[in-house]
């Protein structure tokens, strides 16, 4: 396939296209999850005040952004454990920028809301998976006689 072109592929080509771009969003839910939120995050700031769209909104875009990442690393990693542990850091510091941004009544009661439940989501699988990989490197250790 020629990507030289793409204004000439079709929207099959290019949503193939998309999807290798970034296929584990699919295969991880956790990643779908925090790559949804960080959609909703640059659509609703844009009706934030400039003062906090430039703030707290930019910091909490760049949090996500990063918790992305290291979702990514964590999946792509044989040691995952380092990784997840930094996810779920900027997952705690994402949920601090929202509790502000809550507290300043920036948010609109169901964007509250859909951050709320993403958040929860999110936590709540990083720190099951999290667990996960400290077992697995126990038992490993354990295994081969490390410990």
């Amino acid at each position: 396939m020629k990507v030289s072109q793409p204004y000439k592929m079709t929207a099959e080509e290019r949503e193939q296209q998309r999807q290798q771009l970034l296929p584990e969003r699919t295969d991880v839910p956790v990643y779908k999850e925090a790559f949804d939120l960080l959609v909703f995050v640059y659509r609703t700031t844009v009706g934030m005040h400039r003062d906090y769209r430039f703030t707290l909104g930019e910091e909490m875009k760049r949090c996500l952004g990063e918790l992305l990442t290291s979702i990514y690393e964590a999946k792509k990693n044989s040691d995952a454990a380092p990784c997840l542990g930094r996810a779920l850091h900027h997952c705690y510091q994402a949920k601090v920028l929202f509790r502000v941004m809550s507290e300043l009544r920036l948010l609109r009661g169901w964007h509250e809301a859909y951050y709320i439940v993403k958040l929860s989501a999110i936590s709540k699988q990083l720190t099951a998976w999290h667990r996960y990989e400290k077992r697995k490197t126990k038992q490993d250790a354990h295994s081969t006689g490390n410990i």
